[in-house]
């Protein structure tokens, strides 16, 4: 076990059914939710891309998301951070967040497959929260939303985080320039995931140091494929 991994800790992991014709209301779907979150320059989206190709070599049916999405409802709430503030935007990102679930994960689950998704509900209790949001705001507008069954968080030292982030520019206004700022955001993230962990959803918290994606990608890789196994999930080529 890597020193800067914490294991998979949360609610046992049940079984999943294989895909149905038609998935009654308060059915598991078949396919495995991977929410990736983290603060600003941690590398979560080079990590998902590396992770989406480490799953798809070893035969595992994975598609690789984001959100904000690129959906209409997406592109306007990730373009429009200057524009929109506090609770407004709070309440866009999560339409644009319900819209993503319903017409791109679900139906991606269903089909069986393994979802990650870059940004999910995890990053809304430290971005909204530092809008103005309050946690009981943000509790309430994500009651309905599906839980992942894999939390991943990513963190590293804030001074890092704070270099890549300068280095890959920024579009947003949550793309901070300033060294309290990205301490106060992985603090905020730390919190989160442990938050997650208590609440008995199974959380995989993961410091990445210095090492690169790659690195990080092997290690997620081999924790989600030993959570479907627990899972006795038959996504795996094996399971066939």
């Amino acid at each position: 076990m890597d020193p800067r991994t914490t294991p998979i800790t949360g609610s046992t992991l049940a079984t999943v059914t294989p895909p149905a014709t038609e998935l009654a209301a308060g059915d598991v779907l078949p396919g495995f939710l991977v929410s990736i979150d983290g603060p600003s320059g941690v590398g979560k989206t080079t990590c998902s891309k590396r992770l989406y190709d480490l799953l798809s070599q070893h035969g595992l049916p994975a598609i690789r998301t984001t959100q904000p999405s690129d959906s209409p409802i997406g592109v306007l709430a990730r373009s429009g951070t200057h524009q929109f503030h506090g609770l407004a935007l709070t309440c866009l990102v999560a339409a644009d967040r319900y819209h993503h679930i319903a017409s791109v994960i679900e139906p991606r689950l269903q089909a069986g497959h393994v979802v990650l998704c870059d940004r999910y509900v995890p990053s809304a209790f430290v971005l909204d929260r530092l809008d103005g949001a309050s946690e009981e705001f943000i509790t309430g507008l994500y009651r309905h939303a599906r839980p992942a069954d894999l939390a991943i968080f990513l963190l590293g030292e804030p001074e890092a985080c704070l270099r890549r982030a300068r280095a890959r520019g920024g579009y947003s206004r949550f793309h901070h320039d300033h060294l309290a700022a990205a301490h106060h955001e992985c603090a905020l993230f730390a919190e989160v995931a442990e938050r997650s962990r208590a609440a008995g959803t199974p959380t995989l918290i993961h410091h990445i140091g210095d090492d690169e994606a790659d690195t990080v990608a092997a290690v997620l890789a081999r924790h989600i494929t030993a959570a479907i196994t627990a899972r006795a999930h038959p996504l795996l080529p094996h399971q066939r």
